[in-house]
């Protein structure tokens, strides 16, 4: 492991921002910290920085303890979230600020500038003079990123550095800054409120609440499994249901009778041996629904109105609404329209392995 936080705690006061936190980052890894305001990650990001001292626990880079090195004696670079470059100087002279600071001479800053710049689909022979003023957005983006390159540091850290681009730009540099983090071989850590961004870049996210981590995975680890329904509920839409343990199913290995708030009884995992009386809360995913057709049998079905639908390019988003009055969402191929069944009722089923029971 390139970097690992063990047991770090983070007071202001009696304010506890970040509250024993473990865990490590690989070497070459993209990992991504990506919680809601407030829960504690750009704190934690500073502490790996060195931005700032852990009140508790230890910082170690390649096992090395550096809760004491401060941010300018780390291997190591940050790229802000105002990105921080210099208004007054030149894209070429940016990038060579961490060089020249270094005491490199000019021939050799000038030729990694060049490499850099050109690594970033911006032309040097057009950019290098170019002053920053005059650049946009995206290729100020670039720029950031050129000059944290420059030094060759063993992690480059990010503190939401997308935040204030358009939204069409960032789905751009989202995949550009991966795919840059995949040539260079590069180990970043990330740092962003947004779900769509940890999902795309990511090799593995921590999911922050409170100061504390909630899951750490795989993109695809964490939304498949989520351990409770605030993760479920931050990786992407759900439907979350509370549900109460009837009885199990003798018939059916690993599944029980629950009652749910959609007036019937289900079929439903067991994440445990069913407690009678015990309380969860039901994931189905939206696009996990489906709208039966007749003769068509599901696991668990239930009878909805659709209230409303909304195109959503290649996919439409319907809201229904059970007999008792639940409401559900579900998603579906544009294509894949509900059946014609007269008015706006329709069945809708799941199966067993498409619910799962979470902790609240």
């Amino acid at each position: 492991m390139i970097l690992e936080a063990a047991g770090v705690t983070k007071r202001f006061g009696a304010f506890t921002a970040v509250g024993n936190v473990s865990f490590s980052v690989r070497e070459g890894e993209f990992f991504t910290l990506v919680g809601p305001s407030g829960s504690g990650k750009t704190t934690l990001l500073r502490m790996l920085v060195g931005m700032e001292k852990p009140t508790e626990g230890d910082l170690l880079l390649r096992g090395k303890i550096i809760n004491a090195v401060p941010a300018n004696r780390r291997p190591t670079c940050m790229v802000f979230q105002s990105l921080a470059l210099f208004p007054h100087m030149s894209v070429g002279a940016n990038v060579e600020f961490p060089m020249e600071i270094a005491g490199r001479p000019p021939d050799e800053r000038r030729t990694r500038a060049w490499e850099l710049l050109a690594q970033l689909h911006l032309d040097p022979n057009r950019y290098y003079d170019k002053n920053i003023a005059q650049c946009s957005g995206g290729e100020r983006q670039r720029v950031a990123l050129a000059r944290a390159l420059a030094y060759d540091p063993e992690i480059i850290f990010f503190d939401e550095p997308l935040s204030a681009i358009d939204a069409r730009l960032r789905k751009f540099l989202q995949k550009e800054i991966k795919d840059i983090q995949r040539r260079t071989g590069k180990t970043f850590c990330y740092v962003t409120h947004s779900l769509e961004e940890a999902m795309v870049m990511s090799d593995r996210i921590a999911i922050l609440r409170a100061g504390k981590i909630e899951q750490i995975g795989t993109p695809s680890e964490i939304y498949a499994e989520p351990k409770n329904a605030f993760v479920a509920e931050f990786m992407g839409e759900v439907n979350l249901l509370p549900v109460t343990g009837c009885v199990p199913r003798d018939n059916a290995p690993g599944a029980g009778e629950w009652t749910a708030s959609l007036g019937k009884t289900l079929t439903l995992k067991l994440p445990s041996p069913l407690t009678v009386g015990e309380t969860r809360k039901l994931l189905i995913r939206p696009e996990s629904l489906r709208f039966l057709a007749e003769g068509e049998r599901a696991d668990n079905e239930i009878g909805v109105r659709i209230v409303n639908e909304f195109l959503l390019g290649s996919r439409t988003q319907y809201h229904v609404e059970a007999s008792n009055g639940a409401a559900l969402t579900v998603e579906r191929l544009r294509e894949d329209r509900p059946p014609e069944t007269g008015g706006n009722l329709s069945r809708l089923g799941w199966d067993l392995a498409d619910s799962q029971l979470l902790e609240t």
